[in-house]
């Protein structure tokens, strides 16, 4: 992105994919709202197989945000079904739009929180080794999304407190879109891995297969359910 916006034969097009309505904020709002309702069946799964109240709540609580956020990008439906903004929303909206993250207070503060996702992420997969988080845990592998966040973020949330523009806060400033994507996209990976993490293993197909398995501490079925 960075390349692709620092080049002059492409420029234009990348900000016209990067604009209000365009192809990534459509992709990104996509994703949140898939990815909630996903993670409530993940939570829901969770709480039928009996597993402790701190881990399907997690993802429900985690779905819900998904959700929020989703529809925030859609502007609670507004730019689908292009209703008029109420008054009240219209005299504090910064964009005069039907979104909280534009009332004031919040308008231009979309880096912190990419960098607060971003953080939440890190410590999470730190937290993998604690048995109480293991099953919320975000895996190792999501590492290297967390870190590319935070890059982005940390240059425009020290030009929001310091005031200092130069040309690496203006090309990130362009990425805003894309980085919203790349959240979402992180978010559904999340999810789905800590679904397959939960899964539990088929029981070996043959006495050589279950051999292996026993002498590697794995049990079938029953040993996952009484992990939980």
């Amino acid at each position: 992105m960075v390349l692709l916006l620092t080049t002059d034969a492409t420029r234009w097009t990348v900000m016209k994919l990067s604009r209000e309505n365009s192809l990534f904020e459509l992709a990104t709002a996509g994703l949140l709202l898939a990815g909630g309702v996903f993670g409530w069946s993940v939570g829901w799964r969770a709480l039928v197989r009996g597993v402790r109240g701190l881990v399907w709540g997690f993802f429900v609580v985690f779905s819900l945000g998904l959700l929020l956020v989703g529809v925030e990008e859609l502007a609670w439906g507004q730019k689908i079904f292009d209703y008029a903004t109420p008054a009240v929303m219209e005299d504090l909206n910064k964009q005069q739009e039907m979104t909280l993250h534009n009332l004031p207070g919040l308008h231009g503060r979309s880096d912190i929180m990419w960098g607060l996702f971003a953080l939440g992420g890190l410590i999470g997969i730190g937290l993998g080794k604690v048995k109480a988080f293991e099953k919320i845990a975000p895996p190792g592998v999501l590492a290297s999304w967390f870190v590319m966040i935070l890059l982005i973020s940390l240059p425009l949330t020290w030009k929001d407190f310091t005031g200092n523009q130069n040309r690496v806060t203006v090309v990130l400033g362009r990425m805003d879109e894309f980085t919203e994507m790349l959240i979402a996209m992180a978010a559904c990976l999340y999810l789905r891995l800590c679904a397959r993490r939960m899964r539990p293993p088929e029981p070996p197909s043959t006495p050589a297969d279950a051999a292996r398995a026993k002498k590697a501490g794995r049990g079938g079925p029953a040993s996952q359910i009484t992990d939980y």
